[in-house]
Formats: C-alpha cells, sequence, structure tokens
C-alpha cells in the first residue's frame, strides 16, 4: 500500500470489543480505556477496524495499566498489517502453489476484487507469509506426529547452482513422506560444509527417533567423506542415474564430435529448393502447373525432413543423438532411391543430388559407428546390472565385474575402455549397496525432479527455462514454503500460521540475500565507483 491511504476508499467500521468482562488477576470490572483505529483492506473491501481497549477498574491491581486488546482483532488481521488474513493467505496461494507471478496477482486483484495494491506491498507480504509457512513446514513437533508411524528414514541431498560464480543451494530431502527437511545456501563446496548439513540432518533424525535406512547422492566427494563420517555404518546409495551419465559421457563425446562432421557434409538443402523454385516460375509448357506443383513439394517435402533430422539433438547413453541420426537418414537415403529407380523425372537431378549429399555425410560418421555402437551395447549391459528385477545382488555384480574384466582386456590399446573401466570401480561400491531385501530408491532422481516443480520461480534465458537465482539466496525458506504447497489443496488458515507470525528470516538466508545485493551493486554501471570507493 502506499505510505497514505488514498482518499477515494470507502471504509467499512465494524467495531471489537474485548470478550471477557472481568480482569484475569483480581476479578475486577474491566473498563474501556481508550479506541485504537486499525484500517485494513481485506478481499470482502476496506474495513475500519475500532479496537476497544479495556483496562482493570481496580486501582491496586498490579496489572491495571495493562491495556487488553481484542482477540477477534487477530483472527482479520495481524495489529500494524494493511491487509487481511483473507487476502494474505489469497496471494500467498496464488504464488506459491498456482506459481502465479506478482504482477499477475496485482492484476488479478485489481481486476477481480477491485483491490489496488503495488507491487512492493505485495511482494513484502509474501515475504511474511513465505516465513510464516517454512516455518510450519519445519516445525519439529508436527514433524514428529508425521514421522510417527514411519520406522525409519531415507535421505537424499543435491546441489543446485543456477549460474556458474553464484552460491549453490544445498537440499537434505525425505523420500519416505516426500519431504524437504531443510536448504543452506553455501559459498563452498568443502567437505567441512557438507558436513555440518549431514550433522544437522543427524540432528533430526535423532529428535524424531528414526533410523536413517540408507542415504542417496551423486557421489560428490564431499557428499561420500561427511555421510561415511556421521554415519559409518548406513548405507550409501549412489545415484545410478549420474553414474551412467558419467559411463556414457565418453561415448556420448565420440558420438557428438562424429555428428557434427557429418551435419557439414549435409549441406546445400537451400539451394536445391531456390533452383527447384526457380524451375517452379519458369514453366517450360512439358508439365502441368498442377504436375510442376507436386513433384516440387516432393523436393520440399525431402529437404524439410532432412532438416529436421539433422535439428535433432534428442538421445541418450542409449540410444545417442549421432547414431539417431545415422539411421535416421540411412532411412531418407532409401526412400530416395526407391524413387530414383521409379524412372527419370523433371526432380530426379535434385533428388540424386540430395542423396549424394547425405551418402557424404554418413561416409564421415561410419569411421566411428562401429565403435559408437559396441560401447553403446556395453553401456546398455551395464545399465541391466542395475534392474533389481533381473536376479540377486550377487548376481548382478558378478555380471557387473565380468563387463569390467572385458573392459580392462581392451583398455590397454583403447582410452575410451580405460575410462568407461575406471567409472565402474568408482561407482562400484555404491550402485549395488545394501541387500535384496534393503529397499532403496536407485537413482536421486526424484529430487532434481523437484526442482523443476517451481515453474513460476523460473526465468527464460536464450529461450530456455532457467531456475531464478530467488531459489538459491532464499533457499532456507522458499524451498520450504514451494515444498508445503504442493500437496496442499486449498490455502492455509490463519489458525495454521498465526504461531509462526514472529518468526525471523534464517541467518543463512539473510547473509545469502546481503551478498546478492552487494553484487548487485557492485555490478551496477552508475553505482560501481561510488559503491567501490566505500
Amino acid at each position: 500500500m502506499p505510505a497514505k491511504w488514498s482518499t477515494n476508499i470507502e471504509f467499512i467500521p465494524v467495531i471489537l470489543e474485548v470478550e471477557v468482562n472481568c480482569c484475569p488477576i483480581c476479578n475486577s470490572p474491566l473498563i474501556i480505556r481508550k479506541e485504537r483505529v486499525h484500517h485494513v483492506q481485506t478481499l470482502t473491501g476496506a474495513l475500519k477496524l475500532i479496537c476497544k481497549l479495556s483496562c482493570c477498574s481496580n486501582k491496586q491491581c498490579i496489572h491495571r495499566r495493562t491495556l487488553i486488546s481484542p482477540k477477534s482483532e487477530i483472527s482479520i488481521a495481524i495489529p500494524r498489517w494493511r491487509i487481511g488474513w483473507d487476502l494474505l493467505l489469497w496471494m500467498g496461494f496464488g504464488r506459491f502453489k498456482r506459481h502465479w507471478s506478482v504482477p499477475q496477482i496485482q492484476c488479478e486483484l485489481l481486476d477481480t476484487h477491485q483491490i489496488d495494491i503495488s507491487m512492493d506491498t505485495i511482494s513484502k507480504y509474501l515475504g511474511k507469509y513465505q516465513l510464516m509457512v517454512a516455518a510450519r513446514h519445519q516445525d519439529m513437533d508436527r514433524l514428529k506426529e508425521e514421522y510417527q508411524e514411519c520406522s525409519d528414514v531415507i535421505l537424499s541431498i543435491d546441489a543446485l547452482q543456477p549460474e556458474k560464480g553464484h552460491e549453490t543451494v544445498y537440499v537434505v530431502r525425505e523420500l519416505r513422506k516426500q519431504r524437504i527437511w531443510f536448504a543452506e545456501p553455501l559459498l563452498s563446496s568443502s567437505t567441512s560444509e557438507i558436513q555440518k548439513l549431514i550433522q544437522r540432518a543427524k540432528e533430526w533424525a535423532h529428535f524424531l527417533q528414526k533410523p536413517v535406512k540408507a542415504w542417496i547422492s551423486d557421489k560428490q566427494e564431499a557428499f561420500v567423506t561427511a555421510i561415511a563420517i556421521e554415519f559409518p555404518y548406513t548405507a550409501h546409495r549412489y545415484c545410478s542415474n549420474h553414474f551412467m551419465r558419467d559411463l556414457a559421457k565418453g561415448v556420448l563425446e565420440k558420438d557428438s564430435h562424429s555428428k557434427v562432421q557429418m551435419r557439414r557434409k549435409v549441406r546445400g538443402l537451400r539451394e536445391i529448393e531456390k533452383e527447384t523454385l526457380s524451375e517452379l516460375d519458369q514453366n517450360d509448357g512439358v508439365l502441368t502447373e498442377e504436375q510442376q506443383q507436386y513433384a516440387a513439394e516432393i523436393v520440399f517435402d525431402y529437404c524439410a525432413s532432412v532438416r529436421g533430422i539433422l535439428n535433432d539433438s534428442r538421445g541418450g547413453p542409449l540410444n545417442p543423438p549421432g547414431l539417431r541420426m545415422y539411421h535416421a537418414l540411412e532411412e531418407v537415403v532409401q526412400s530416395l532411391e526407391a524413387n530414383l529407380k521409379l524412372g527419370k523425372t523433371p526432380i530426379s537431378s535434385k533428388l540424386d543430388c540430395l542423396k549424394k549429399r547425405i551418402q557424404q555425410g554418413l561416409i564421415i560418421y561410419e569411421q566411428d559407428k562401429a565403435e559408437i555402437v559396441k560401447y553403446t551395447k556395453m553401456v546398455d549391459e551395464v545399465m541391466t546390472t542395475l534392474n533389481p528385477s533381473i536376479g540377486t545382488v550377487t548376481q548382478r555384480v558378478e555380471q557387473f565385474t565380468d563387463i569390467q574384466h572385458q573392459l580392462q582386456k581392451l583398455s590397454a590399446k583403447d582410452p575410451l575402455a580405460k575410462q568407461m573401466m575406471q567409472i565402474m570401480q568408482s561407482f562400484g561400491s555404491g550402485v549395488f549397496v545394501g541387500s535384496d531385501d534393503l529397499e532403496i530408491p536407485g537413482d536421486n532422481l526424484d529430487l532434481e525432479r523437484w526442482f523443476k516443480k517451481p515453474k513460476g520461480h523460473e526465468r527464460r534465458i536464450h529461450g530456455r527455462k532457467h531456475t531464478g537465482l530467488r531459489l538459491v539466496y532464499e533457499g532456507p525458506t522458499l524451498l520450504l514454503a514451494l515444498d508445503a504447497h504442493l500437496y496442499q489443496e486449498k490455502p492455509f488458515t490463519s489458525l495454521e500460521l498465526l504461531p509462526y507470525v514472529e518468526v525471523e528470516i534464517p541467518d543463512s538466508q539473510r547473509k545469502s540475500v546481503e551478498r546478492n545485493r552487494i553484487m548487485k551493486k557492485a555490478s551496477s554501471k552508475k553505482k560501481e565507483t561510488l559503491y567501490l570507493a566505500l
């Protein structure tokens, strides 16, 4: 709201009186001492709360000068707030559940409820709402009650760094209840800093009186060391997705290099299309206009298909993008050859030219194709050993070891085989951790997918969705507020958030926000000289 209320707002007077008639100390009658006026904006309209403040009528009472406020005021709005609970809860639900932006909330208030509030005011009260919801989400008494039926907990840890050079937010999430426990932005990823997070998780588990059945991480060195120190006898599962990503990295790099070389040879699509258009304009009378148009469309469709194949970068460890592109171009060549065998036509020269250009690219990729296919098949065999449905842990470890021996024989002459063997040795102790009856998720994708859920808190860079830095420097409360709304089907009530009104911003978040403010000032062209001179 502005510093002063607008003169065209009509406030509805509401008189609030103290609910009791006697002093709680001496039981003497209460008398009205003074009035306090509290202007509040609500969804139902602007209210003028006239609070009758009472005090004890007994002059000998030690609390005679203590003013008693009506409790009903707090159910409408907190003293000194300029918006009511209903408006705050509506804005918070729209922001954190529906992921509305602040300008969208402002427009919705103005269009639907005829309430004009500045974006600064909306942001200010959403910050209060965020703190209250986060504090409720971390309330240890509520947490203990929620985990009462769980026999143990499974913890996962991962980090999010939207941009290089900025801080990284580390998140500890419990998988039994699919619940984020806490998040901390850190300047350093050293073992000593990570160990503090692991110690905090240990304290939480001790408070809940639940044993930690397992940890899941992406095998960062700091995670491995810190968890081994704090949980020496707890299973630590390495994320199989990260393992497969690292294992196939060399194969995908070779495939990517060959794909680039192949694409460079498949050129001249635009020239073929231009020549076809030129011939279409110069009708020599041999073909009718419809026949020429039909023939030209065949050339255009082939060129469009090839262009779509060349622009497709999808694929993965088991289906490399370059190999997919190679097979797709092979199919185009086969189709072109089938058309050329039908006989000579006015577009035969164009189709033959296109076929030769594609074949030049295929010849380039064929130089590495056999090796890429061989190691892709090995990656697939390794991935099969991670599937618990194909056999016991002992059987799958034996298959895993056999593949390692195969790679070891090839490693003397092939650096790619050596790289894959080293990665298998590095991850081998973690991807098969535990026994057959120890039900532990095989990867940490559950937490990584969670990072993609707060869509309204992303921004776009170069046309792609990019997680905003706000998720990092406000992570200790923002991530918890977002997590609390995932399964919240309707807005919170004032009674649910009232106990957390006085919650302060966590120290780690306050420092992170301050550092971000300094970075913005230092990067400002207008204030850079003045700020750095201080």
